[in-house]
């Protein structure tokens, strides 16, 4: 990520309008070669606040210092004012189609078990691209619809690896753990799987039908990370020596709560689940730059980190706004 105008590092809480000037700029542009058109490789973290990377006066200061996340922001150009949505779901469906979310339908997360998701009418960014002639590929939490017929491989993307809807689902079945450890998010009526149905992952191809790969527990909820960044580094590698322009959009699961680290960090900063986090997010980034650049591919691809909204205030694992105040689903505190 070094030369200007074709390949900017862009930091911002999130960046839907100037991405989706840069879908509109691709399909206007003479398309004589593959090459001519970016790569374009999106990296949206959960529930992040402003004040938690080293470049924004955190990293070593939450408990884990932001080496590879820092150095990307270095090299490329920061938004530093922006005002978002409050939630995931609206976040996502104005990444998705660069338009007001009370427009698609997805305007906030809706209760479990309710139709949800983006209007099927909705042109997403997925799709542009594929127009294009772009591969694209998603993997993480869709969060835009439950139902087979809105989940990613029928808004646009060739294939996907992930959830439909949010990882607090992942205590779901370790209910009595989760009282145990984290009192304050225990779900004090419980939960049955005969009335609400574990959340599930899912592995889909367009033109296919998603399958369940596994269940969604504390567990899993551990390694997705590494899977995500796995999915997402083979889809890189492989279309780079294909010579396809492609749009990867890796959507990472931390730091949304339950904020815990992969059993390869835990431990790893000394400073809690939260901090531990931090640095695998760190490791995650810094391997996805390092494939696009082992691809031969650094200096015609465009990378942008964002956050989806602000940050997480669940107990134990809240997050910083420094210098704003607010949090994710637009509650204020001091």
């Amino acid at each position: 990520m070094r030369r200007p105008l074709v390949s900017e590092a862009l930091f911002s809480v999130t960046v839907w309008p100037l991405l989706t000037a840069a879908v509109m700029l691709c399909a206007l542009a003479p398309a004589t070669a593959a090459e001519q058109k970016p790569n374009m490789v999106f990296m949206l973290v959960d529930n992040l606040g402003y004040g938690e990377l080293g470049v924004y006066g955190g990293g070593i200061l939450r408990g884990a210092p932001t080496p590879r996340i820092d150095k990307l922001a270095s090299e490329g150009m920061r938004l530093l004012n922006f005002n978002v949505e409050p939630q995931c779901m609206p976040s996502r469906a104005a990444l998705m189609t660069g338009r007001f979310p009370i427009r698609t339908g997805a305007y906030k997360v809706p209760l479990g078990g309710i139709p949800d998701g983006l209007t099927l009418w909705e042109v997403t960014i997925a799709e542009l691209l594929s127009a294009e002639g772009y591969a694209t590929g998603m993997w993480g939490k869709w969060h835009l619809g439950s139902a087979e017929a809105r989940f990613p491989t029928h808004q646009g993307f060739d294939e996907w690896y992930g959830i439909p809807r949010t990882y607090d689902e992942a205590m779901w079945p370790s209910l009595n753990e989760t009282r145990s450890m984290w009192p304050s998010v225990g779900n004090k009526q419980g939960w049955s799987a005969n009335v609400v149905p574990p959340a599930h992952i899912y592995e889909a191809h367009k033109g296919e039908k998603a399958r369940q790969v596994s269940e969604l527990n504390v567990d899993r909820r551990r390694t997705m990370e590494a899977e995500i960044t796995g999915h997402a580094v083979d889809f890189i590698k492989c279309n780079a020596k294909a010579g396809k322009p492609f749009y990867a959009y890796v959507s990472f699961s931390l730091v949304h709560f339950p904020t815990l680290p992969n059993p390869e960090f835990a431990g790893k900063t000394g400073n809690g689940d939260w901090a531990d986090c931090l640095a695998e997010m760190d490791y995650r980034t810094g391997q996805i730059l390092d494939a696009i650049k082992e691809a031969g591919i650094e200096q015609n691809t465009l990378v942008i980190f964002a956050s989806d909204n602000g940050p997480e205030a669940t107990h134990p694992w809240e997050g910083d706004i420094i210098p704003y105040r607010g949090r994710r689903d637009g509650s204020a505190f001091a």
